[in-house]
Parts: C-alpha cells; sequence; structure tokens
C-alpha cells in the first residue's frame, strides 16, 4: 500500500495529521504481523489477570510501601500496550522511550518492597554509602529515587534482595538497547528514513516493509519479556500481602512509618 502524501508545510494538513489515527499503517501490522500480535495481547493479557489480587493486597495493607509497589507494576503493563500502539505505527524512538520507562518500572517495584534498608547512595570519595528504606526516600521525592538510577541501585542490593546477577544483566542489556531509541542519533534518524527509497523520509506513522524483521524482533521482546513478568507479579504480591491473622487475635492498622 502506498503511504498517504502529507505536505508539512501546510498547517491544515499536519492539523489533519494530528488528529488521524494511523488505521492504514496498523492494518498493514495487523496482515503481515498479526500472529505475534496476537501472541503479545495473550501474554499480557495474562499479566494483567494478576493486577486485582495485587490491588486487593495492597488495598488490604493501606501502607505507602503497597501502594507504591502496586502502581509500579501496574504502569509496566500499562507501559507495555501503550510502547505497542506506538510500535504499531512505526514510532519507534517513542515506543522505545516507554519501554526504557517499563525496565526502570521492573527496578523500581523490587526496591520499593524491601522493608529493611537499602544501598540508595554509593560511597565515593566525598561522601558515605547512603543506606535507607527506599519507599520512604521516593514518597519525600529524594532525588536519590530518580528512575535512571533504579537499575544500579537494584544491582547494588540484588543479594540482599533476592534478585540474581542475571536477571539484573538481562534488565540492563534491555534498557541498553532501548536507549538507542530514546537518545537522537543514527538510529533514530534512520527510524524515519524510508530503507528502498534512497532520500526519502517518513512523516509520523508509517510501514515500511523493508523494516518487518526489526518490527518482528521488537515484538518478540515483549513477548518474552511478558511471559516472564508473572512470576515477578507474584513475587511483588506476596512483597505486600499482609501475613494472616492467628485465630483470636485483634487486626491492627498499620500505619506507614
Amino acid at each position: 500500500m502506498t503511504p498517504p502524501k502529507i505536505d508539512p508545510t501546510n498547517p491544515k494538513a499536519l492539523l489533519h495529521e494530528l488528529f488521524d489515527d494511523d488505521r492504514w499503517v496498523k492494518d498493514q501490522f495487523a496482515e503481515r504481523l498479526g500472529e505475534p500480535i496476537l501472541d503479545l495481547c495473550e501474554a499480557l493479557a495474562a499479566c494483567f489477570r494478576l493486577v486485582p489480587l495485587l490491588n486487593e493486597a495492597a488495598n488490604r495493607t493501606g501502607t505507602i510501601r503497597a501502594a507504591f509497589v502496586a502502581g509500579f507494576v501496574y504502569g509496566v503493563l500499562d507501559d507495555i500496550l501503550i510502547s505497542t500502539k506506538l510500535l504499531l505505527t512505526c514510532k519507534l524512538p517513542a515506543s522505545g522511550n516507554v519501554m526504557r520507562q517499563v525496565v526502570e518500572g521492573i527496578a523500581m517495584p523490587i526496591l520499593c518492597s524491601a522493608d529493611s534498608p537499602a544501598t540508595v547512595r554509593q560511597a565515593t570519595k566525598k561522601k558515605n554509602e547512603v543506606r535507607a528504606l527506599y519507599w520512604e526516600r521516593l514518597e519525600q521525592d529524594d532525588t536519590c529515587t530518580q528512575r535512571h538510577l533504579a537499575l544500579s541501585q537494584l544491582e547494588w542490593n540484588a543479594l540482599a534482595l533476592g534478585v540474581s546477577a542475571g536477571v539484573v544483566e538481562r534488565l540492563r542489556l534491555a534498557k541498553n538497547h532501548y536507549n538507542i531509541f530514546t537518545h537522537c542519533g543514527k538510529v533514530t534518524i534512520a527510524s524515519r528514513m524510508a530503507l528502498e527509497q534512497v532520500g526519502a523520509a517518513y512523516v509520523d506513522g508509517h510501514f515500511d516493509l523493508a523494516k518487518r524483521g526489526g518490527d518482528r524482533n521488537e515484538l518478540d521482546q515483549r513477548i518474552g519479556l511478558c511471559r516472564v513478568l508473572p512470576p515477578f507479579i507474584e513475587r511483588m504480591l506476596a512483597a505486600i500481602t499482609p501475613p494472616a491473622a492467628a485465630p483470636g487475635a485483634t487486626a491492627q492498622h498499620a500505619e506507614p512509618a
């Protein structure tokens, strides 16, 4: 299918493009990559089925710590959906940027789930190491909880948090992959160029048959992630689920420290 022509020097044409839903692009993806798209939806749906349990546990616990854990996990799933919608209109830089948030969004609830102090700043020549409850510092908007630091903090505390070095490495590789889409460079330029038409560039969403292999790889990456997320979500659920009260015991509401 020939992409519709857009005159980016015409304000009315740009206004029409802003409200266009890129249906023709999505139809091309559905026709040529419908199977992996369905696989992704099935894997992501299995993750979303665990969300009510997570929210119920967070509500029963009633702590800020539990609310952060549940909120970040939900954000991971929502961001995967948003990122894929962007991918299906070939807006690769924006899609990759959201996926980087997914990686950071996996690290942050693990850090929040800890009920004991963790290393939030490593020692330097001028400053000592800082250990604190991550969720408390997050509530205080401490700069040590900026999202781009989360993966390093997860690595520093991996042993105490029960996170394997292999998991940390896979997250770091994923973040490095999506970094190339989130910062200007050769990849972001190439994402807007027509591979089989020298000098031709796309405006907004497009489908380029020559890029189908790369699009398939991006879908496969998301499918693989979604298939390993349920155990992660179940672990976060266990971390915030309040212990069952002993027979005859009086339930007490735990206030945040």
